[in-house]
């Protein structure tokens, strides 16, 4: 009966649901994050967008995108230092 009292840990190595599910979410922005950057890049070439056009939709894109991200990072790799 003991062992089934235990926790069973995942194969990352974390036995909280909330932090497995907050490192999902994490994982599925960072990726989001760089997919609509590669999206941003084929609309530009499907569109034979011109240097400028670019910046201006990167910065644009990324300056929404990048402080969640930013967040996101930041507090995961505080997590790893404790």
């Amino acid at each position: 009966m003991a062992e089934n009292d235990k926790q069973e840990v995942d194969s990352k190595g974390s036995s909280d649901p909330k932090e497995n599910t907050r490192s999902r979410i994490a994982m599925i922005y960072v990726c989001a994050f760089f997919g609509v950057i590669a999206v941003v890049f084929g609309i530009g070439l499907f569109s034979c967008f011109k240097v400028d056009e670019y910046k201006d939709m990167l910065v644009t894109v990324s300056g929404i995108l990048s402080g969640p991200l930013g967040f996101i990072v930041g507090y995961y790799f505080k997590a790893s230092k404790e």
